[in-house]
C-alpha cells in the first residue's frame, strides 16, 4: 500500500484539502497522510469548502511532521514554497518529493471563501490526476510482477 504525505506549513487549509480529495481519489488503495512543520487549527472554511464537494474532513486533525517519523512514505507532496529543506531525513529518505505550488495562500489563511473555491478546484484537478497516473504505474508494475512469476512458475515446472 502506498503512503503519501502532503506537507504544508500549517496543515490548517490547503494541506488539508488535498488530504481529502486524496483519500477520496485514493479509495482506501494508499494511506494518506497530512502534517504541517509549524500545524495549527483546521480552519473551519475548509471544512465547509470540502463539505460542497460531498467531502467530509471534520474529523481531520492538524499534525505536526515529527509524529510521523516511523512511517517510511513513498510520496511526500509540498505545499509552499522551500518545504523540502525542512523535511527530516528519517521522514523523506525514501520517499518521491513533489512540490505543489498554491499561489493564494495568502488568501485562504486569511479565510477568503472565493480563494478556497479557486483552490479546491485546483487541489482537485491535482490529486485525481496524481493518483490516477501513480495507481496505474503500480497496478501495471504489480501485474508485471505476477506475469513474471507466473512465467517462472512454469518454466521450472517444464
Amino acid at each position: 500500500m502506498l503512503h503519501i504525505l502532503v506537507l504544508s506549513i500549517s496543515n490548517a487549509t490547503a494541506g488539508q484539502m488535498a488530504h481529502g480529495f486524496m483519500d477520496y481519489f485514493t479509495n482506501e488503495r494508499a494511506q494518506i497522510y497530512s502534517a504541517g512543520l509549524e500545524p495549527q487549527s483546521i480552519v473551519s472554511t475548509v471544512i465547509e469548502s470540502m463539505d460542497v464537494v460531498g467531502i467530509d474532513i471534520s474529523d481531520y486533525s492538524s499534525n505536526h511532521i515529527n509524529d510521523y517519523h516511523k512511517i517510511s512514505f513513498d510520496y511526500i507532496i509540498t505545499i509552499g514554497d522551500g518545504l523540502i529543506n525542512h523535511i527530516p531525513d528519517s521522514i523523506s529518505s525514501k520517499a518521491s518529493m513533489i512540490d505543489f505550488p498554491i499561489s493564494n495562500m495568502e488568501e485562504l489563511n486569511a479565510g477568503n471563501e472565493d480563494a478556497f473555491a479557486k483552490a479546491r478546484k485546483k487541489i482537485q484537478a491535482y490529486c485525481e490526476e496524481f493518483i490516477e497516473s501513480e495507481l496505474k504505474k503500480i497496478e501495471k508494475t504489480k501485474a508485471i510482477k505476477k506475469v513474471k512469476k507466473r512465467l517462472k512458475k512454469k518454466k521450472k515446472q517444464n
